[in-house]
């Protein structure tokens, strides 16, 4: 029976330690989203791209291409340090993450955060391309 006790406590003081350890992009600056960029994990990345697009949105178009240019470039020498094994894993965990992240939200939600790049609302009502003949919506489902 103590074990069970000791395990739990251990169990629930882990998951505690999680959430309160979650990252919380919004108190950091520009440049320290732009040193995280290509490190961030998997488990954090849509929290991390939803600032980035919240922030580019209130940027004037320059600020925002000079500030995604600077998170390109940094994500890019991250990347280029990774073994193509490593760098697959993280990108493949990176789409599971953000995946479990879009189920949870409409597909309008999942837009306006920035982790959908395509809102395709009445996009596919009926048979767009005739002459293609799709019988559903060739991007996705409708919500």
């Amino acid at each position: 029976m103590k074990a069970k006790t000791i395990i739990s406590i251990l169990v629930g003081t882990a998951l505690s330690a999680s959430i309160a350890l979650a990252a919380d992009f919004s108190k950091k600056s520009n440049d320290e989203l732009i040193n995280l960029s290509g490190k961030v994990t998997p488990k954090d990345y849509p929290d991390y791209k939803m600032e980035i697009h919240k922030r580019t949105q209130k940027m004037t178009l320059k600020e925002g291409r000079d500030f995604r240019k600077q998170l390109r470039d940094k994500r890019q020498s991250v990347y280029e340090q990774m073994t193509l094994k490593e760098y697959r894993e993280y990108q493949d965990a990176i789409a599971k993450e953000t995946a479990k992240r879009i189920d949870s939200m409409s597909e309008k939600e999942a837009y306006e955060s920035g982790l959908l790049r395509k809102y395709h609302k009445n996009q596919c009502k009926g048979n767009r391309e005739p002459n293609r003949g799709y019988k559903e919506c060739p991007i996705g489902p409708r919500p």
